[in-house]
């Protein structure tokens, strides 16, 4: 059995992925903050009966890593950071090298959770990736660690948006439901795989169980195009969406077409997450949406460079008494289906 440690387990996706450690009830799991451990709820640990508290505080600095990993005996370490600042990327370099040097932790999952970073802006152009490469720079000097990428590709979840249970913050990508919006790049054939949050941190829970990881582990169960994605909410919503398309170009240069009117909403609404306001937002669902048009979303198309994180887990019989994935279809429905139902 593993003791994990989920650095930035108190963020969007980080808080998905304890919650799925915890769920899997095999592991002593530790959530690394820069925050004290507050009001944090007790644990009992699985390996010893004890309880614990699961709130490392700690300021990133490589030795005080080093110290804390030794004195939890660390095994697994899955960094969950938003990766936009050079402040997070640094952070993330020291644990990687505070890993390399720790006499318990073997394990390490970096913060990718997306698609394949290492590729031209003519197919990714999205400028924070630089900070996704850094870490796998620093992961190719590691000499003792194993170590796995995890694409889940596009999370579901904005498209059920804001009627699904999530954590991740409200964004709008290529269609607005709730106010009958669809704005699609190119002629809206481009595929995107999708994977719902809750899937993949249960995958990726589920992959310390693996005696092997293989470099790449896929979490995708849904891969569809973007006109499939608006036929779908129509099917669902029972009427049908207004759609424009755009130039892929439009997105590269920030300057959509149309702004959905939810990501209008959300940048009033936050001026904190957004700063730059509107603009911000624009250059944000732009760049992702380019990146889709250009086929980065598509891990259908990395063939043999990724495993399918489910396939591998299935092949060991891990999966007995594991809910099925979410399909996009499935999910589609339960977010609009039964609004009108």
């Amino acid at each position: 059995m593993a003791v994990v440690v989920v650095a930035g387990g108190l963020g969007d996706l980080g808080r998905i992925i304890t919650d799925a450690l915890y769920e899997r009830g095999k592991y002593e799991v530790y959530v690394m903050s820069r925050k004290g451990p507050g009001n944090s709820q007790i644990r009992i640990s699985p390996l010893t009966g004890n309880e614990y508290n699961p709130i490392i505080e700690t300021n990133y600095s490589e030795n005080i890593l080093i110290e804390q990993f030794a004195e939890k005996r660390v095994t697994v370490v899955i960094c969950a950071f938003i990766m936009d600042s050079e402040s997070t990327c640094a952070a993330q370099v020291q644990l990687i090298r505070a890993a390399e040097r720790s006499e318990s932790v073997r394990r390490f999952i970096p913060s990718e959770f997306n698609v394949e970073y290492d590729v031209g802006d003519e197919v990714l152009p999205y400028s924070e990736k630089k900070f996704h490469i850094t870490a796998r720079i620093e992961l190719s000097y590691t000499k003792t660690l194993e170590y796995a990428y995890v694409y889940p590709g596009m999370f579901m979840d904005y498209f059920g948006m804001p009627h699904v249970a999530t954590q991740l913050r409200p964004l709008y990508f290529f269609i607005d439901p709730t106010n009958g919006r669809a704005v699609l790049p190119g002629d809206g054939e481009a595929k995107m795989s999708m994977t719902f949050t809750t899937d993949a941190a249960r995958y990726v829970a589920l992959a310390l169980d693996l005696a092997k990881w293989p470099r790449i582990l896929s979490t995708v169960t849904s891969t569809v195009t973007l006109n499939e994605l608006v036929r779908l909410a129509e099917k669902n919503l029972g009427c049908a969406l207004t759609v424009r398309y755009q130039p892929i170009e439009s997105l590269l240069r920030h300057e959509p077409l149309a702004d959905l009117p939810g990501n209008i909403e959300i940048a009033a609404a936050y001026p904190g997450r957004f700063p730059g306001g509107l603009g911000q937002v624009r250059a944000l669902v732009a760049d992702l949406e380019a990146g889709v048009a250009l086929g980065a979303y598509d891990l259908t198309g990395l063939g043999d460079k990724v495993q399918d994180c489910l396939d591998l887990v299935r092949a060991s019989k891990g999966l007995e008494g594991v809910p099925p994935p979410r399909r996009i279809e499935r999910f589609m429905k339960e977010a609009w289906g039964r609004r009108w139902s």
